[in-house]
C-alpha cells in the first residue's frame, strides 16, 4: 500500500535542528505504522514552498512570525500578458478567452484574497455581457462577449500586478497569515476626518492629542475627475470618501502593526472604505484605495464621530470656504501641531 499526500504532511516551527529533527520522528513513526513513503512529489524545505500554484514560506513580519502566500513571478506575469487582449476593449472575446481570464483571475483571488475586489469586478462584466446577450440589443454575436465590458477591470489588475510606481516603495503581491496578529485596538492611532464642498481635513491622533494634521482645497481637476462641483453638497459623499483615502495614503503605511482606525461623520463614506464598494464616483477612488490597501498591507478600522465631536476637522475643511458662508478659522488646537503636506491629486491616479 503507498499513501500520496497532495496536501502538507506537516508544518514545524522553531530552529533548523529542532524542524529537522521533529521531521525525522514524524517520518519515523510513518514507517513504523507500515505507510510507505512515495516522495515522486515531495519536498522538505525551510525555504519557500511551492505548492498548488503558489510560494508558501514563513518570515518575520515587524516582529512577529507570519506565514506568507505569494503568487509566483510566472504566474503573474502570464496573467499580466493573457489580460492584454481584455484591457485594449476592442472587438470580442471568445469563450475560452474569457474562460481562460477568469479562472486565472480566481487564482489570484485565492492565493491573495485581498485582490478579490478587483476579481470581482471581472465576474460582474462577465454577468453584465451575459444579460446583454439575452435581450433585445446584442453586443457581441452568439457565444462571444465585448471585451469593453472587462476592460476597466482587466486594467485594474495588470496596474496591481505591474504597478506604475517604483517597486522598491511597494510589498509584494502576497497574502500575510499571522497566528498572533491582535485586532485593531480601541486605543489604536486614530485620524478625525470630515470634508466640506470647498476641501477637506484630516487629523493624527494618538493617545488622544493632536500630532499632525492636514488639509487640502478642491481643484477644478479634481472635481470634474469625481465630477462634483465645487461649492455644492450633491459630492458630499464623494469628497468625505476621497479625504479618507487622502488621510490613509499619508499615515496608513506607518501604522502597519498598530493599525489605524478612520473616523467621521459621513456613514457612506465610512462604509465606502470597508466595503470597498460604490458607484461613479465612488469607484475611482475605491480602485485605487483597494489597490493600495493590497500593495501596502493597509490595516485599518472605521468608526463614526458625530459631527459635533469632530470639530478640528470641520474646521480644515472649511478653512477655504468663501468668507461668509461657512468658513472657519483654523483651529487654535492644531497651532503647534505639524502639518503633513497632502499628496497632489494628479499623483493619486494610478489605476485611472
Amino acid at each position: 500500500m503507498q499513501l500520496y499526500v497532495d496536501d502538507p504532511a506537516g508544518t514545524f516551527v522553531g530552529s533548523r535542528s529542532s524542524c529537522r529533527a521533529a521531521a525525522d520522528i514524524v517520518i519515523a513513526l510513518w514507517l513504523v505504522l507500515g505507510l510507505p513513503l512515495a516522495w515522486s512529489k515531495g519536498t522538505f524545505t525551510d525555504q519557500t514552498h511551492t505548492w498548488i500554484g503558489g510560494d508558501f514560506s514563513v518570515r518575520v513580519v515587524e516582529g512577529r512570525v507570519a506565514g506568507v502566500v505569494g503568487v509566483p513571478q510566472a504566474f503573474a506575469d502570464s496573467l499580466f500578458e493573457s489580460l492584454a487582449p481584455v484591457a485594449k476593449g476592442e472587438g470580442h472575446l471568445g469563450q475560452t478567452d474569457i474562460d481562460k481570464a477568469l479562472g486565472k483571475c480566481g487564482r489570484l483571488a485565492f492565493l491573495v484574497p485581498s485582490v478579490r475586489p478587483f476579481v470581482a469586478c471581472m465576474w460582474s462584466a462577465f454577468a453584465a455581457s451575459r444579460a446583454a446577450g439575452q435581450g433585445k440589443r446584442k453586443e457581441a454575436p452568439p457565444g462571444r462577449f465585448p471585451a469593453k465590458r472587462f476592460k476597466e477591470a482587466a486594467r485594474w489588475i495588470r496596474t496591481l500586478l505591474r504597478p506604475p510606481v517604483p517597486s522598491d516603495t511597494l510589498l509584494p503581491l502576497e497574502h500575510l497569515v499571522f497566528t498572533d496578529l491582535p485586532p485593531i485596538r480601541a486605543d489604536a492611532p486614530s485620524i478625525q476626518v470630515d470634508a466640506s464642498p470647498w476641501g477637506g481635513g484630516a487629523v493624527l491622533m494618538i493617545d488622544g492629542s493632536p500630532k499632525e494634521y492636514a488639509q487640502v482645497a478642491w481643484t477644478p481637476a479634481v472635481a470634474k475627475k469625481l465630477n462634483a462641483s465645487i461649492g455644492g453638497s450633491e459630492g458630499q459623499t464623494a469628497w468625505e470618501y476621497l479625504m479618507m483615502f487622502l488621510a490613509l495614503v499619508l499615515w496608513a503605511s506607518a501604522f502597519r502593526e498598530t493599525g489605524l482606525i478612520v473616523l467621521g461623520d459621513n456613514l457612506a463614506a465610512l462604509s465606502g472604505i470597508l466595503n470597498l464598494r460604490g458607484r461613479k464616483a465612488i469607484t475611482i477612488v475605491t480602485r485605487e484605495l483597494s489597490w493600495r490597501r493590497v500593495r501596502y498591507a493597509w490595516r485599518y478600522a472605521a468608526g463614526h464621530l458625530p459631527a459635533e465631536h469632530n470639530v478640528l476637522a470641520d474646521a480644515l475643511s472649511r478653512l477655504d470656504a468663501p468668507a461668509g458662508s461657512e468658513h472657519k478659522a483654523f483651529p487654535a488646537e492644531l497651532r503647534d501641531v505639524t502639518r503633513r503636506p497632502a499628496p497632489a491629486f494628479d499623483e493619486l491616479w494610478v489605476c485611472s
